[in-house]
């Protein structure tokens, strides 16, 4: 059993090595695959879309290696996810808003009458076929963790946007508002660490116009 003493304290090891491109990749929208140990030395290969080419869906544009400082947080998931895992799954996950950015998608869902949800999935691009973004989450981060930050790229609820394969009519493109800059942190980190250095304060569901943290 892994005991304290060997725990890391921080997320650096994910910036070294094979890891820094495994997770910048994920970062850039390259959907998950496997590290492969050869003669040679190790590789990732990462999903195939329908196209034959490495399936990229959404994930953020040029992501800047940043510190991400203490502080508050928030992080919207699924109803289906938090129905099947439980909230504290949840909200183990990499991709974070600061309060400032958070703050954006309640002011847009109060302008335009709409759900905290629906206002999440315009500005953060997550298409419907992902989740409904049915729950957001307060924690609060305990110490300084390395990240990488950036404006969401368009995105699809199955193939590439890019898939010449794909047919808008059933798989449209989700482009986030050009004239709102939503800055988006991606945490690289097992789901068991980010669950220690991410304390989860609040969690509501926001399907319902008007309900926000």
């Amino acid at each position: 059993m892994t005991g304290d003493k060997t725990r890391p304290e921080s997320n650096a090891h994910c910036f070294a090595g094979l890891g820094r491109s495994f997770w910048l990749m994920e970062a850039q929208g390259f959907h998950r695959g496997e590290v492969n140990q050869g003669p040679d030395g190790a590789w990732i290969d990462y999903r195939s879309d329908s196209d034959g080419f490495a399936m990229q869906n959404g994930g953020m544009f040029r992501p800047q290696e940043a510190s991400m400082p203490q502080g508050i947080y928030y992080r919207f998931f699924g109803t289906i996810s938090h129905n099947r895992f439980g909230a504290e799954s949840c909200m183990a996950g990499g991709w974070w808003l600061d309060t400032d950015n958070y703050a954006r998608i309640r002011n847009v869902a109060l302008e335009r009458g709409v759900s905290l949800a629906r206002a999440a999935q315009a500005l953060i691009v997550i298409p419907g076929g992902w989740h409904d973004c049915g729950y957001v989450g307060q924690a609060y981060l305990n110490r300084e963790l390395r990240a990488w930050v950036g404006k969401g790229k368009p995105a699809t609820s199955g193939t590439s946007p890019h898939n010449a394969q794909r047919n808008p009519a059933t798989d449209p493109v989700l482009i986030a508002p050009a004239h709102l800059e939503m800055k988006q942190w991606f945490v690289p980190g097992e789901r068991s660490l980010l669950a220690r250095f991410f304390e989860v304060r609040k969690v509501m569901h926001v399907i319902a116009p008007g309900v926000s943290l």
